[in-house]
């Protein structure tokens, strides 16, 4: 009967060993952090995988958070441009728990902080937007589009606030989607015509000038060419009228009265021609072959 006793005491005891320590160990996952609160005052933080442990509830209680970076999506908004043009833009954030006591107080779960994160988010990028034209956003140019700098001009301004208000490290911000009311979408057409006529202006002038460039090598090239073969043409020309007047020199001192006679035929041939009818003196040369061809 005392044995008996004695047994049920033990496992009673062993039964209230293993409730205590199970209220004192607990197992943090990979990723997450644990606050440890002493009478619901933050107290310390676990930020390693692994076992750990606390005094049982109600002394200590462990508060796990997951402390992975997640994705927030801003809700629509309309927001106002330097040169007054309204667009509505969804923004997108990656952040995270940077202070996982103050996040505890602050917000206390992740979709509290993203709520938080969504305001702190829209007045950056109302701030922001507001030092920019329309320009910036929907230019084609390399030089006009100004997207990266207003990302980096709003993270800039929600990483400190969110980190001080909220315990929350926003490690990017990004612009996800933008959209027009449609009173401004007319505009938006006009601006790209703009943009897409000086493109072609540059283009055609770009073009003119490299046409001029090769006419102008053209010509000169041409004018080259010409100038040589001019100058080839001349050179064979008083060559063969030297050798002309050579053959010419060469057959008067053979035969004077031969060579006379060939010369007044050509004569008659080029005067004449083949249907010449002319009236003249035959006693004066050359026409005095015609009267006496065989002299």
């Amino acid at each position: 009967m005392q044995q008996a006793m004695w047994r049920r005491v033990a496992v009673a005891l062993t039964v209230a060993l293993v409730i205590i320590l199970s209220s004192m160990l607990f197992s943090l996952s990979e990723g997450r952090v644990a606050v440890i609160t002493l009478f619901e005052n933050p107290i310390g933080v676990y930020d390693t995988a692994g076992l750990k442990w606390k005094l049982p509830y109600p002394f200590q209680r462990a508060y796990i958070l997951d402390a992975r970076s997640r994705l927030c999506e801003t809700r629509l908004t309309e927001t106002l441009t330097r040169d007054k043009k309204n667009v509505i833009l969804i923004t997108y954030s990656v952040w995270k728990i940077g202070e996982p006591i103050r996040f505890l107080q602050a917000v206390g779960n992740a979709r509290s902080a993203e709520a938080k994160l969504d305001g702190v988010v829209t007045n950056a990028k109302n701030a922001v937007l507001g030092n920019y034209d329309f320009s910036a956003l929907v230019s084609k140019s390399a030089d006009g589009q100004r997207i990266d700098e207003i990302e980096k001009a709003m993270l800039e301004d929600v990483k400190q606030e969110a980190r001080a208000r909220y315990g929350i490290d926003v490690v990017q911000i990004g612009l996800q989607r933008l959209a027009l009311p449609e009173e401004n979408i007319e505009y938006v057409f006009d601006q790209m015509k703009a943009e897409r006529a000086q493109y072609a202006a540059r283009f055609r002038a770009d073009g003119e000038k490299e046409a001029a460039r090769v006419r102008a090598e053209t010509d000169l090239q041409v004018a080259k060419l010409r100038a040589e073969g001019e100058e080839k043409a001349e050179t064979i020309h008083g060559n063969a009228e030297a050798d002309a007047a050579k053959i010419y020199a060469s057959a008067h001192k053979l035969d004077p009265e031969f060579y006379t006679f060939l010369r007044s035929l050509d004569s008659l041939e080029k005067i004449l021609g083949d249907e010449a009818t002319v009236v003249l003196d035959t006693d004066s040369a050359p026409f005095d072959m015609l009267k006496n061809p065989g002299r």
